[in-house]
């Protein structure tokens, strides 16, 4: 069993096996927008290994779990463009 809890900074996630004592692991942050997301995602990935699938790079499916630019950002590819526009440039 695994229990989430949050904490002013970051997440206790404290993971119970029947026999065995109680395992903590704590994902905290800085209070960056950039190491809170690291922390989740670091987070999510723990539950991943303690109770997701067992995959390989030869699984039909596999999970992934990775920090992406928001599709309105100015870094995600759509709009990079858009942003070479704004500031005068006109591929040819």
């Amino acid at each position: 069993m695994i229990k989430i809890q949050y904490a002013q900074n970051g997440w206790i996630l404290t993971h119970t096996e029947e026999g065995e004592p109680d395992r903590l692991h704590v994902f905290s942050h800085t209070g960056s927008d950039q190491s809170e997301v690291e922390a989740f995602r670091d987070l999510l990935a723990t539950v991943d290994d303690i109770y997701g699938p067992t995959t390989s790079r030869y699984s039909e499916h596999r999970i992934y779990i990775r920090i992406e630019p928001g599709d309105k950002h100015s870094s995600h590819p759509d709009n990079r463009l858009d942003n070479l526009r704004e500031s005068g440039y006109e591929p040819k």
